[in-house]
């Protein structure tokens, strides 16, 4: 997630308007479109993880792990969990050339393990594979594992060992799971959690109740030596379905209430960024392009992707300055991003039939 920085000329930039009326008038430049995957015919389930590299682009999803080469999109290899597990969760990013995925049977009720294994995504072989205590990764459902996240070679969980004790934040090493470190919650605020990024661990507090009274979620940045918070404020309804983290600085997106009547305007929505370190605001930047944001770092800047697949903006962390912006062909539903190189591979997460991969180059 930190990466060195490249020069603005990697991306080919593009002026940013001086006022938000002038849009109608400019039309960024399109993305080549690489591939697509094939048209599903059934749904096969939301997709859980996706890695791209020079290597392969990789999608997760609960019964199997699904490789394409990533200049053609022609099927490379498929890996499935081992007796009757499921995938429930899957690494942010890969680690030399690795997907790490979260599995266990889903069958036995009361199992005490799940098991991770990491992928070679080059061939699809087991790197390595192992078994994991449960108790101590927060609630691993059927279908997914809210309370945990992977990335950077760890594991950051979330969970609460009494009803009346406080959250407790776990960083754990992916590969041994051994405890890095642990870290309580300062007071017993929050009944509902989901972990955002494991790098660093990054607490959404999605669903919080306090003394019987509805209360503003929070989101939760927590380190060995500390942590801070920042509150949803007014007029939004929730954060964003990612982070990302470019040097010291951590961006997330608001995304705004649901507009009141048909003819009301929705509200602009927001990127706001804050330093890592102290949880000061540094900047925010508003766009009309979608009412949910996706960030990602890449090349030492900040890509923002929105919920439909259709437009990504490239942002300076230094101060939310409009690097680029490209249009990208097709739609998808919930859009999620990986970048590698000058390419972008998007996924639907729409729970349906649907081109769930699209792959574009940036130039």
């Amino acid at each position: 997630m930190h990466q060195d920085k490249a020069p603005e000329s990697v991306w080919e930039a593009a002026p940013e308007p001086a006022k938000r009326r002038l849009r109608l008038f400019r039309r960024d430049p399109e993305a080549q479109t690489l591939w697509q995957s094939e048209f599903e015919q059934q749904d096969l389930g939301e997709p859980l993880g996706l890695w791209a590299t020079d290597q392969a682009v990789a999608l997760a999803r609960f019964d199997r792990v699904t490789a394409y080469a990533p200049a053609t999109g022609e099927p490379l290899w498929t890996w499935q969990p081992p007796d009757q597990d499921v995938i429930v969760g899957a690494s942010q990013d890969s680690q030399d050339g690795l997907g790490v995925v979260l599995h266990h049977d889903d069958g036995e009720g009361d199992a005490t393990h799940v098991r991770l294994t990491a992928l070679d995504l080059g061939s699809g072989a087991v790197a390595w594979s192992r078994e994991q205590p449960k108790d101590r990764l927060g609630h691993v459902g059927a279908d997914h594992a809210r309370g945990l996240a992977i990335g950077g070679g760890r594991m950051a969980t979330v969970s609460r060992e009494k009803s009346d004790a406080p959250p407790v934040v776990r960083c754990l090493d992916a590969r041994t799971g051994t405890v890095q470190w642990e870290r309580s919650l300062p007071d017993h605020w929050g009944d509902s959690f989901s972990v955002l990024a494991a790098d660093p661990p990054v607490l959404c507090v999605l669903s919080v109740h306090e003394s019987g009274n509805r209360s503003r979620p929070r989101l939760y940045v927590v380190r060995e030596d500390g942590e801070w918070y920042v509150e949803l404020p007014a007029g939004y309804k929730d954060f964003g379905p990612a982070v990302a983290v470019v040097g010291d600085m951590l961006a997330v997106g608001l995304e705004p209430d649901d507009p009141v009547g048909d003819d009301e305007k929705s509200a602009d929505t927001v990127l706001r960024a804050y330093s890592v370190p102290t949880g000061e605001q540094l900047w925010e930047w508003r766009t009309d392009h979608g009412r949910t944001l996706h960030p990602l770092a890449h090349r030492g800047y900040l890509m923002v992707g929105n919920g439909y697949g259709s437009r990504v903006t490239v942002l300076d962390p230094a101060d939310g300055r409009v690097v680029a912006e490209r249009r990208l062909p097709g739609f998808s539903y919930r859009a999620r991003y990986a970048a590698w190189d000058d390419r972008l591979a998007v996924v639907c997460h729409a729970v349906s039939e649907t081109r769930r991969v699209r792959v574009f180059r940036w130039k």
